[in-house]
């Protein structure tokens, strides 16, 4: 592919800044070993956008979204995550500019960042989703706690219903911890589900492409403490194993399912799908549709698998980009 003007956003105002952060400059490094002119983009925590390039230069007043964007990009790499940046936010913000951008549309980004509304689809269309109970609003936490307790018993897991990289969630085997661990999920997410704790084999399942996804190999993910949370997605402790240790045709059937998840909620570029085999059923948890790219990050651990190296999968979520805008 020829030399392209390729503008990284990065930063944001979410939870997940310093996982967004870590993944930009990585992708800034990378789209620099294919000979792209690269200029990383910061959305501050304060929401302001700053050219990281200019401030090299001492011009560090953060400037508007066009004054940043200068000059205007070939397209826009979106290594954002979390709220106001993988929801849809962002990406609507570009098509107004009419500036190309990776990954998946407004829709799809929207969808797979509200785990309520992704599993109802997923569920419509055949595809196995932990049962869960939705809350709300504050008001209705001891209904859902009660429902909860008599539907599946302890232990629960809480997770915010549109938020990342597992912040907020927590397993709660007593109802003494319940209230307070709901209430803490709640500062990242109006919404909160409650779901009974599934145990088993976790899994992901990596996807590039646009109308039709090509899965990548699957991993199974180790963690070392009782589930893949924030501190063991990055901390480097965790065993992520590629392939997945699964019989081959459970590895088959989980990459179905992400395909299928993939096109059903319109997703292009790049995403990833969660999942668990528990009971030997393939149970999809969430998609992602802007994974992480850092040196811990999964996405490029499965690409290695398939024979792409780090430059070339972001070579490639370009490429999708630019095919998808056209």
């Amino acid at each position: 592919m020829e030399a392209l003007t390729v503008a990284v956003l990065m930063g944001g105002t979410s939870a997940e800044r310093a996982v967004s952060l870590a993944s930009g400059q990585m992708v800034v490094e990378g789209l620099h070993q294919k000979g792209h002119r690269v200029y990383p983009i910061e959305i501050t925590a304060d929401g302001f956008w700053r050219n990281r390039e200019k401030d090299v230069l001492a011009i560090s007043i953060p400037c508007s979204v066009m004054e940043a964007l200068n000059p205007i990009p070939d397209i826009v790499f979106i290594a954002l995550h979390g709220p106001m940046g993988e929801d849809g936010t962002v990406q609507g913000l570009l098509e107004t500019l009419s500036i190309p951008y990776t990954g998946s549309g407004v829709l799809a980004s929207a969808l797979g960042m509200d785990k309520r509304k992704s599993r109802l689809l997923f569920a419509g269309a055949g595809l196995l989703v932990p049962p869960h109970l939705m809350i709300q609003d504050h008001r209705n936490i001891a209904d859902a706690v009660q429902n909860a307790e008599t539907l599946w018993g302890y232990p629960l897991v809480v997770k915010p219903n549109n938020s990342g990289s597992s912040l907020g969630v927590t397993i709660t085997r007593d109802s003494q911890h319940l209230p307070e661990n709901i209430e803490q999920a709640f500062t990242l997410s109006q919404q909160v589900l409650l779901e009974p704790y599934l145990t088993g084999t976790e899994i992901t399942a990596p996807l590039l492409g646009n109308e039709s996804p090509m899965a990548l190999p699957v991993i199974e993910i180790v963690p070392p403490g009782e589930f893949f949370d924030y501190r063991c997605k990055y901390n480097g402790l965790t065993q992520e194993i590629c392939p997945a240790r699964i019989p081959s045709a459970q590895r088959n059937h989980a990459q179905q399912i992400a395909v299928t998840a993939f096109v059903l909620l319109g997703c292009s570029g790049f995403a990833r799908a969660d999942m668990i085999i528990s009971q030997n059923q393939i149970y999809l948890l969430e998609m992602n549709t802007i994974p992480g790219l850092t040196r811990e990050s999964l996405v490029p651990k499965a690409a290695k698998a398939a024979g792409l190296s780090f430059s070339d999968l972001l070579d490639q979520i370009v490429k999708l980009g630019l095919e998808r805008w056209h």
